[in-house]
C-alpha cells in the first residue's frame, strides 16, 4: 500500500515530475501560496514583464517548479509586508540573485516613522488651514446678512417715508380739494 500523505502531496502537484522535481499547476501554487488563482496569474504576467520566464506545459499553461514557487512566495511576502508596491516587489525580487533567493529579506521602511510625523503635521496644518476657512467663511456669511439687513432697514424707511409723505400729500390735496367745494356765501352768486 501507498503512503496516503504523498498521495494527497502529489495531488496537489500535477501528476508529472522532471528529473524528480515536481511540477505544479496554477491551481496547486493558488493553494500552496494561498492566494487565488487571477491573483496568482497577475503576478506572473508582471514578472513576465520583467523578463522572467515560465515553462509552459503542451497546451500552453504555465507549470511551476519548486524555483518559481520561491520566488513568487518571496514577491507575495514583501508585498504583503505592506512596504512596497506589487509592482515595487517584483523588481526588488527579480532584480537580486534568484539563485540564492533566500537571501532577499523583507525591507522595512525606515522612514516610517518620519513619514507618520509628516503626514501628522500635514494633518495638522490642513486642519488649522480649514479652520481658518471656515472662519472667513462665517465672517463673509455674517457681512452678507448684516448688509442684506442694513438694505432692508432703509429700504423700508425710505417705503415708510414716502408713505408718509404721499398720505401728507393726500391730505393736503383733500383739504385743498374741500376748500375749493366750500364756497362763501357771496361765491354762490358768481
Amino acid at each position: 500500500m501507498s503512503d496516503t500523505t504523498n498521495i494527497s502531496f502529489i495531488s496537489d502537484a500535477s501528476d508529472t515530475s522532471v528529473d524528480g522535481e515536481f511540477i505544479y499547476d496554477t491551481v496547486a501554487v493558488s493553494k500552496l501560496l494561498g492566494v487565488q488563482e487571477s491573483t496568482l496569474r497577475k503576478y506572473c504576467a508582471l514578472m513576465q514583464k520583467h523578463n522572467y520566464a515560465f515553462n509552459k506545459n503542451a497546451v500552453g499553461h504555465r507549470v511551476f517548479y519548486k524555483k518559481d514557487i520561491e520566488v513568487i512566495k518571496k514577491i507575495v511576502d514583501l508585498k504583503n509586508a505592506g512596504s512596497m508596491t506589487l509592482n515595487g516587489s517584483v523588481k526588488t525580487i527579480l532584480e537580486s540573485d534568484i539563485g540564492d533567493i533566500s537571501a532577499v529579506e523583507i525591507i522595512s521602511n525606515p522612514n516610517y516613522t518620519k513619514l507618520l510625523e509628516e503626514f501628522a503635521a500635514f494633518k495638522n496644518e490642513q486642519q488649522q488651514f480649514n479652520q481658518q476657512l471656515l472662519d472667513h467663511l462665517q465672517k463673509q456669511q455674517d457681512y452678507i446678512k448684516n448688509s442684506i439687513e442694513e438694505r432692508d432697514n432703509k429700504l423700508t424707511f425710505a417705503l415708510k417715508e414716502s408713505m408718509e409723505v404721499r398720505r401728507q400729500l393726500a391730505v393736503a390735496e383733500a383739504e385743498k380739494e374741500k376748500r375749493k367745494r366750500k364756497k362763501s356765501w357771496w361765491q354762490f352768486w358768481k
